[in-house]
């Protein structure tokens, strides 16, 4: 999970609220963004990036439920944690039936809210990966060190380990170590699904992986 792509949007009448979730959370590496109308979220929501929703039970406009089922009818399923000062059986039912991911009671505690919120993220995340394998395959990519890119990279172009190691500058066993490790962050067993993999990931980010050759030998 990469809290700089997902984005934390915070919906409440209440601006000073908002803005303090907002501080909290920035404080924390994420990024949020802030409505005070839940009329306004609807016209600028397009759940284009990863991350969760944060909304106020009780707004003039739409209350939370309301706006939950709109999302819903808009196909948009963004984990949606609810606020409330006044939470009862019956409201938890009716929100957790639609898919609600949490509920907490204002004023929020706040290594609950943060708890809350990588939870939901990570959600969403598994969400939208299980629906593109593509973006699930650049997930794995991304994770990987630079050196077991360059070495993966490098493998699917056909050089063997030995010129991989004198390309760049490493000893053939460090070679084989991030490898092996590379194999197993990505679930490949053998070259063939390597390059299968690869495959699937943009040709700018391979070609960003391919490192420069090393003019000094190779380090024992």
């Amino acid at each position: 999970m990469d809290k700089k792509k997902a984005l934390i949007r915070i919906v409440d009448d209440d601006a000073t609220h908002c803005d303090a979730l907002r501080f909290l959370l920035m404080t924390e590496g994420w990024e949020a963004k802030t409505w005070t109308s839940s009329l306004e979220f609807l016209k600028q929501e397009r759940d284009e990036r990863p991350g969760c929703v944060i909304l106020d039970y009780q707004m003039p406009e739409l209350n939370g439920v309301e706006l939950q089922e709109i999302l819903l009818r808009k196909g948009i399923h963004l984990p949606i944690l609810f606020l409330t000062a006044h939470a009862d059986v019956d409201m938890a039912i009716r929100i957790f039936k639609k898919g609600a991911n949490d509920l907490l009671k204002k004023p929020v505690i706040p290594d609950e809210l943060i708890t809350a919120v990588a939870t939901a993220v990570e959600k969403d995340y598994e969400r939208r990966m299980k629906g593109n394998p593509k973006l699930a395959n650049l997930a794995l990519f991304e994770e990987l060190t630079v050196r077991e890119r360059q070495v993966l990279v490098l493998a699917s172009r056909g050089l063997r380990n030995g010129q991989i190691a004198s390309r760049l500058n490493l000893s053939e066993r460090t070679v084989e170590t991030h490898r092996a490790n590379g194999y197993r962050r990505l679930a490949v067993k053998n070259l063939q699904e390597l390059e299968a993999f690869l495959e699937t990931i943009p040709e700018e980010m391979l070609r960003l992986s391919q490192p420069e050759k090393q003019k000094s030998p190779a380090k024992s």
